[in-house]
């Protein structure tokens, strides 16, 4: 008796058929099975090929850096899941109310704390960076010295910084190690929450506060981050210190576009803020946090 039947791949499964004897069933299994084991070897290089062509945006942003500033004592928990987590090596840590309780803790500095997240695999990348963070500055100067730094890194690699009077006061500052030097980017109203990002790809650098580009410089170069990162203060103690209240700070291994800055600013950095049925936030962050 034969069955006519034919070989076919729907939707990524294989179907074979084709003439089959009864009275040869032994070579035709045998041949059938040659035939999937083909099939299965082109299905396993197609799928390969596909994830190497995957978009170089759709995997180019690793967070390696989460404090959303929750928990107890002066432990600073990485939610990254990369686990870097930091550590008050000045100071004591002041976890203090956001503007709405459903969000939370916020940090405190005082320009006396800093927070030291020590060297890992995750946070030694090359050249193309992002950092996203909510901050409320709580004066012009935003704390102590010409250059109170929120984020710095051994060597000065990358120091983000409100400006006390190096520049302009007032200002957000951002130096990394050098070509450019110090450059002041645009003002941030004190005691007002703003969220602010920063990203570099090794071309220029884009600035962006509360979701909208605000600054854009040509320059930098190829780099290596390495060392330990600095939250509150200058790698090298607390003659420049900030002053004022971080939440939501974040760092990412690659370079965020503005639609996903905006996201992170509304929905958070693990989308975990509260959305309805319909998919619209009930609470937006950036109106939790008062920007005007």
């Amino acid at each position: 008796m034969e069955v006519q039947s034919e070989s076919i791949i729907k939707e990524g499964v294989f179907y074979f058929s084709g003439t089959l004897n009864r009275q040869s069933s032994s070579m035709d299994a045998y041949f059938l099975y040659q035939e999937v084991r083909k099939m299965k070897t082109l299905i396993s290089v197609s799928l390969f090929v596909a994830i190497l062509t995957l978009p170089t945006a759709a995997i180019a942003q690793d967070l390696v850096l989460y404090f959303p500033f929750e928990g107890n004592g002066d432990t600073v928990t990485d939610e990254s899941g990369k686990g870097n987590d930091g550590k008050l090596d000045n100071g004591k840590a002041n976890r203090v109310d956001s503007q709405d309780k459903r969000f939370g803790k916020a940090m405190e500095f005082t320009t006396k704390e800093r927070i030291a997240v020590p060297e890992s695999d995750s946070l030694k990348f090359d050249t193309e960076v992002s950092f996203v963070m909510w901050l409320n500055n709580a004066d012009e100067p935003g704390g102590i010295g010409t250059l109170p730094r929120i984020i710095s890194r051994t060597g000065d690699q990358h120091e983000l910084a409100m400006d006390s009077g190096h520049l302009q006061r007032g200002h957000f500052a951002y130096y990394f190690g050098g070509n450019p030097g110090w450059t002041g980017a645009m003002k941030v109203t004190e005691n007002k929450w703003h969220h602010i990002a920063l990203t570099f790809d090794g071309s220029e650098f884009l600035i962006y506060l509360d979701g909208k580009q605000e600054s854009e410089l040509k320059g930098g170069g190829k780099k290596a981050f390495t060392g330990i990162t600095y939250i509150g203060s200058r790698h090298t103690g607390l003659a420049e210190a900030y002053a004022g209240l971080l939440d939501e700070l974040a760092i990412y291994a690659g370079v965020l576009d503005q639609k996903q800055i905006e996201e992170i600013m509304n929905e958070g950095v693990l989308d975990q803020f509260p959305v309805e049925p319909n998919g619209k936030l009930t609470t937006t962050w950036a109106s939790i946090k008062n920007v005007p």
